[in-house]
């Protein structure tokens, strides 16, 4: 039983065993309840309050769960597994040999898993390197709009039949929009991710949005997004600047030059002092 469930965790595509060990991996925690089944609890809140005991079981049986005082965690093998199965499609061994986390982040008002690359993601890598100037590659407007996309990119990609029985979390604060706990609403907050997402992209244009999902979303380093795009060496750093610069205007991260030339009203000269009859004070008015 064991060899076989550990082959059907290996081959199987994304099905509930990685919604669990993702979750596990973001540092919750399996509790068994009086009657042998068992809960998930993050940050001591119970986010899923029933988890398939066989699952949990088929989970064990391949030596991916410990034990410990706190309830059931992942393994240094559920640990290798996370990061071998990757995430959304990542390149298996890519993500193996990275370190790898969730986070949760605010999106639109809510709070979303976004899935971090600790090591070096290519936002992130370009965010501590500074140019001759002594500037960030990429300023933290850009940065966090780039993490929003690829938050939204992620949650778009869940399949609401796998998930019917997940919550996305618990809200950090009552203000906050209940997370989905029904098929039905979960698959309304997928699609609306995913409008999100194309509104994002159209917003950028097509010309250069696809570097936005090769570097942001599949976290793709810049050489391989300039190979596979038969841009110039180089080139890539400068498109991926003003894409997101374009995502950032959009989400509302930087003001617009439409903004910009609302603000402005008026020159004025030394001395003028504007009066509500419209008649400045200390300007020639001939």
């Amino acid at each position: 039983m064991s060899a076989r469930h550990a082959r059907r965790l290996d081959t199987t595509p994304a099905t509930p065993h990685r919604r669990l060990l993702h979750r596990l991996a973001g540092g919750a925690v399996l509790v068994e309840d009086d009657k042998g089944g068992f809960r998930l609890s993050d940050a001591g809140r119970i986010v899923v309050k029933s988890v398939d005991r066989d699952l949990v079981k088929a989970c064990i049986a391949a030596d991916l769960l410990e034990r410990t005082n706190r309830g059931m965690v992942l393994s240094d093998e559920g640990h290798a597994r996370v990061r071998r199965n990757g995430a959304e499609g990542f390149e298996p061994f890519r993500a193996q040999h990275q370190r790898r986390s969730r986070d949760m982040r605010e999106v639109d008002g809510t709070r979303q898993s976004v899935l971090l690359n600790d090591g070096e993601s290519p936002l992130g890598w370009l965010r501590s390197r500074k140019d001759r100037s002594g500037r960030p590659l990429i300023g933290q407007e850009q940065f966090e709009a780039g993490e929003r996309l690829r938050a939204d990119y992620w949650f778009a990609q869940m399949n609401p039949r796998v998930t019917a029985n997940w919550s996305v979390a618990e809200p950090a604060s009552r203000s906050r929009r209940e997370a989905p706990t029904d098929p039905a609403a979960l698959r309304d907050e997928v699609l609306a991710a995913k409008d999100r997402v194309m509104r994002a992209l159209a917003a950028v244009g097509p010309e250069i949005s696809g570097v936005l999902v090769d570097i942001c979303c599949e976290l793709k380093g810049l050489e391989e997004a300039e190979k596979e795009n038969g841009w110039p060496q180089r080139a890539g750093k400068v498109v991926l600047q003003i894409a997101l610069t374009r995502l950032a205007k959009h989400y509302g991260l930087i003001a617009n030059d439409d903004d910009r030339k609302r603000k402005f009203r008026k020159w004025g000269q030394p001395g003028y002092r504007p009066r509500i009859d419209g008649i400045a004070d200390g300007t020639d008015q001939s």
